[in-house]
């Protein structure tokens, strides 16, 4: 089972806390299960179990540079008479248990360090995104969620109030990401941040800066996602507020902080069609789940009440997931192929999701 599933921010040379450990536990003679279908010939595994830290925010030498892209897509006809939007919130902080989280204001942020925004300019006309601060701060004594709370704040207030031309996904992000460095309410922190923006004329458009994720699923079936960003396993992409003092203090050891700019977020643009229902999700989702696992889950829930209770029905299963120790989750698949030996659970994280419908 995982423990903890903050992310961090340093790569450096030398492992601390903020980076993984792993706690081998033999589980005892398990058939092979990842697919949930046992067969006839039975092979014996030894299974594994870790607690896991802090996700990466030190780099080490060289930081390694970064890039974006861009990407158009055409999701089909739709109809010229306009779109309309409708949205659910559903989210659940991770236990906090640790020490270290003791009498930081984080444990009083009912999305944890998750935070999330929905600007609604009018039912045509809608503005959201997620963010995920990258908990490795917590173990200095900082508010991991101080930043991602700061951010969608500001992206709350600057869409809001726009009475110009409306800003592009990666604009809205630049602006905010500048107010929050200006205003001095962060001391420190990293957060991921994706934000979209559903237009009038049903095109979605996106900003993807890290390891948050958009998909969009048509008649249950995904017909687009937009890629993770990392720089290597568990350390996304992240816009950073760091004073200088720790950066130098971090070069003086041979390493560097992952600080990425708004652009370096990756660009999207998507034509939806009426009826499709887009996810915006932080990695407490798709470290647990695939994105087979989602078409499944809105396939058998396609009848079943209105948005927001499918939206909160999908939180609390992934929840209960991530907490089952013999979950055969993306996470512990990945460290799988990385380590070369079979782990299994779910990945306790923060959860957050904001889930569009376009009618």
């Amino acid at each position: 089972m995982f423990l903890g599933g903050s992310r961090a921010a340093f790569r450096g040379l030398s492992r601390s806390r903020s980076m993984l450990t792993i706690l081998t536990i033999l589980v005892g003679f398990l058939a092979l299960m990842l697919a949930g279908v046992l067969t006839e010939s039975t092979t014996v595994h030894e299974w594994h179990s870790f607690s896991l830290g802090a996700r990466s925010f030190f780099s080490g030498l060289g930081g390694g540079g970064a890039s974006s892209s861009q990407h158009s897509s055409d999701g089909g006809s739709s109809s010229s008479s306009g779109f309309s939007y409708n949205y659910a919130i559903a989210f659940q902080a991770k236990d906090r248990v640790d020490g270290v989280y003791a009498g930081l204001s984080q444990l009083d942020s009912p999305t944890g360090e998750d935070n999330y925004f929905v600007s609604v300019r009018n039912s045509h006309d809608v503005f959201a995104g997620v963010a995920d601060g990258v908990g490795g701060w917590v173990e200095h004594g900082f508010d991991s969620s101080a930043i991602s709370r700061e951010l969608c704040s500001s992206m709350l207030d600057l869409s809001t109030n726009l009475t110009k031309k409306p800003l592009s996904p990666k604009q809205l992000l630049d602006l905010a990401y500048t107010k929050i460095k200006n205003d001095g309410k962060v001391q420190v922190g990293g957060t991921t941040a994706i934000v979209a923006h559903f237009t009038p004329n049903g095109t979605l458009k996106l900003a993807n800066l890290g390891d948050s994720w958009c998909g969009v699923f048509r008649n249950a079936k995904l017909v687009f996602q937009t890629k993770f960003q990392t720089v290597g396993f568990n350390a996304p992409y992240q816009l950073a507020i760091i004073p200088q003092d720790i950066v130098r203090k971090a070069a003086q050891k041979g390493g560097s902080y992952i600080q990425n700019q708004p652009k370096d977020a990756d660009e999207y643009n998507f034509k939806l069609q009426k009826d499709d229902i887009i996810v915006l999700a932080t990695d407490g989702v798709t470290d647990n789940i695939a994105t087979g696992d989602m078409e499944l889950f809105l396939s058998n829930n396609a009848e079943s009440g209105g948005l927001q209770e499918l939206t909160q029905k999908f939180v609390t299963q992934v929840v209960k997931l991530s907490k089952d120790p013999t979950f055969p989750s993306v996470f512990s698949q990945e460290m799988s192929k990385l380590y070369g030996r079979p782990y299994l659970g779910g990945k306790e994280d923060d959860i957050t999701v904001v889930v569009i419908k376009a009618t």
